[in-house]
């Protein structure tokens, strides 16, 4: 069930290179923590928002999604702060891990 391949190392490299191209490469790791548990509480928020009314509408969805990729942007951030260049290795080392515990 585990996935062969996967395209996350071109998003890491996307992410690398838009921070610069937008400015936001001068951030310390401590900072890019900070911006990143700010977004996982926005997440957090809209999912919220889906257990209080107990459905999602389209508008809903869309928010939780662009919530859940702004956390996303920011844990790669972090990886390419930690110099994690093949993050898709690491994901599959550790599903490997992860599959054997649970079997």
């Amino acid at each position: 069930m585990q996935p062969t391949s996967m395209e996350l190392n071109q998003l890491l490299k996307y992410v690398r290179e838009m921070k610069k191209h937008r400015g936001f490469d001068g951030t310390s790791l401590e900072q890019e923590m900070v911006l990143f548990t700010e977004e996982v509480g926005e997440l957090a928020r809209e999912v919220g928002r889906w257990i209080k009314t107990g459905s999602f509408t389209a508008e809903n969805r869309r928010d939780l999604a662009y919530e859940a990729v702004d956390c996303l942007i920011y844990l790669l951030s972090i990886a390419n702060m930690a110099g994690i260049e093949d993050i898709e290795k690491y994901l599959l080392e550790k599903e490997a891990i992860n599959t054997r515990r649970f079997e």
